[in-house]
């Protein structure tokens, strides 16, 4: 928030005048800088995009270490949606074989409901607090207020896709085999109608493990 100053009544002269002045800013939360820092660690831009005044908006970028490119103040929801469009839009143009880059808007009140349904992933800050247009226009709801929850949002993301990964590996490799092998391609392999069965239960068994075992995976 700017800084404001107070005028306030002087019981000395019963008028009138300038007897303080105060001021209020918004302070940064305590796991703030630690998420942009290990975003950052991880190779992953981290911008800006406020209503708040030019002043304050710099004062908390400069606290976080966020470039001055990437700092936006007295944006207007329009504002935000246009900013994540020329993202795509200047990604794609610098680097025009490279996919289309994953854009992460984090926000919480009704004028981030835009950038969050705009953005790639749109992430709401607490199910408990915030506006529900923005919720409803989230893709995902932290369920703590803590940054560091969106951290731990990229680290299931990595893990559920590396899972995902293994299962169609394993299915093609699985199918392979199970086809050649009814084709009668090993000549000398021969299954008893009794024990093929079992080979669906092969095939899925190896899936359903990888998926519990994300249960107890550290993120």
């Amino acid at each position: 928030m700017p800084w404001t100053i107070g005028v306030i009544p002087d019981p000395l002269y019963m008028r009138q005048g300038l007897a303080a002045v105060f001021g209020l800013e918004d302070s940064l939360r305590p796991d703030a800088l630690e998420t942009v820092t290990r975003l950052r660690e991880r190779g992953i831009s981290v911008h800006v995009l406020s209503g708040d005044d030019d002043g304050p908006v710099r004062s908390i970028a400069r606290q976080l270490g966020i470039a001055a490119q990437n700092i936006r103040s007295r944006c207007t929801p329009p504002d935000k949606q246009a900013y994540i469009q020329a993202l795509v839009a200047s990604s794609s143009h610098e680097q025009p074989r490279v996919k289309r880059p994953t854009i992460t808007f984090i926000g919480d009140g009704t004028n981030d409901a835009i950038a969050l349904a705009t953005s790639t992933i749109g992430v709401h800050m607490n199910r408990e607090t915030g506006s529900d247009v923005a919720k409803s226009a989230a893709d995902v709801v932290l369920m703590r207020p803590s940054l560091l929850g969106v951290l731990t949002m990229i680290n299931i993301s990595d893990k559920a896709v590396r899972r995902i990964k293994f299962n169609f590996g394993w299915s093609f490799v699985y199918n392979l085999f199970a086809v050649l092998l009814g084709a009668g391609a090993f000549v000398n392999a021969r299954i008893p109608p009794k024990g093929a069965g079992l080979g669906e239960l092969v095939s899925v068994l190896p899936v359903v493990v990888a998926a519990v075992l994300l249960r107890w995976a550290r993120v």
